[in-house]
């Protein structure tokens, strides 16, 4: 199974949340009709722990920004964000709904 890979860009008033460009080949290739906005930004107004801001929005970020109903995330494999500019993993991976 392949990983979605959501590659997030910390700011100081919030994050940037995007595909992996191996993330969205692979699933572009595999589901054509599909036509996910670019990125998202979540704002927060504080500088939190991130997987206690983002944790409980990571099932709502993959849905936005796949395009994916529930029923085809189950077959797409596991989800990991990831910080690119550092290659560290900031949600462990999570298995798809």
């Amino acid at each position: 199974m392949a990983k979605i890979v959501i590659e997030v860009g910390q700011e100081m008033d919030g994050a940037t949340f995007r595909l992996s460009p191996k993330t969205r080949v692979f699933l572009s290739s595999r589901f054509k009709d599909i036509r996910p906005p670019t990125s998202v930004f979540v704002s927060n107004e504080t500088a939190l722990d991130f997987e206690r801001f983002y944790g409980p929005l990571r099932e709502e970020l993959v849905t936005i920004l796949t395009g994916l109903r529930e029923s085809d995330l189950q077959k797409v494999g596991e989800v990991e964000f990831v910080d690119p500019a550092r290659g560290k993993v900031l949600l462990d991976s999570i298995p798809s709904r």
